[in-house]
């Protein structure tokens, strides 16, 4: 009996190892079931990814060749208005210098009179004035009586005899700066106006 008994545990023994075995060959298999599936996740998300980015790549592509034939298209429709505009400009009529500079020294005269106007319609004026000083502020104000200190017959009476070297720097300002819709014989010879 002792024998069967042995045979029996021998047996039992050997079951319990190959189910060990099994159990154990069992765990590698999901282990590497599992290894497997997350690998094939990991290739699905970067083939995912790179699919996304190629055709994100793609749809700037067609909007970068979109925006360069519409930039092709502006920048010859610009230079079909600009060739445009050029003809288009009416010859300005030209006014002799002498007329310019009367007409100058008239609006000069004008603008002086209304100011000499506006300073004898109030004989004073308020000056105020504020500093910082040693961390405090100092303020002041006093009236000034205008009659003493600007005579406005003698500018009105300056004013007509404007020269004439200084009306013509001054129309030559004013024809650089405010487009005028004429040319000044002698002072502004622009043919056309630049266009950029």
């Amino acid at each position: 009996m002792n024998s069967i008994q042995e045979s029996t545990n021998e047996l039992n023994a050997a079951i319990r190892y190959a189910e060990n075995a099994i159990a154990s060959a069992k765990q590698t298999i999901e282990s590497m079931q599992f290894r497997q599936d997350m690998a094939m996740k990991q290739y699905t998300e970067q083939t995912g990814r790179e699919q996304a980015l190629e055709a994100e790549n793609a749809k700037l592509r067609e909007d970068k060749e979109r925006l360069t034939s519409l930039e092709v298209q502006l920048r010859d429709k610009i230079s079909e208005l600009k060739d445009k505009l050029v003809e288009d400009i009416p010859n300005m009529p030209t006014i002799p210098k002498d007329v310019a500079i009367a007409i100058f020294r008239e609006g000069i005269k004008e603008g002086v009179c209304n100011v000499c106007d506006e300073l004898d319609n109030s004989d004073t004026i308020e000056i105020e004035e504020s500093a910082y000083t040693g961390g405090f502020e100092v303020s002041f104000s006093r009236y000034v009586d205008l009659t003493d200190h600007v005579d406005t017959d003698w500018m009105r009476s300056k004013v007509g005899r404007y020269e004439e070297e200084s009306a013509i720097i001054g129309l030559r300002g004013l024809c650089e700066t405010k487009g005028f819709e004429c040319r000044i014989h002698g002072i502004d010879e622009k043919k056309t106006p630049k266009i950029q």
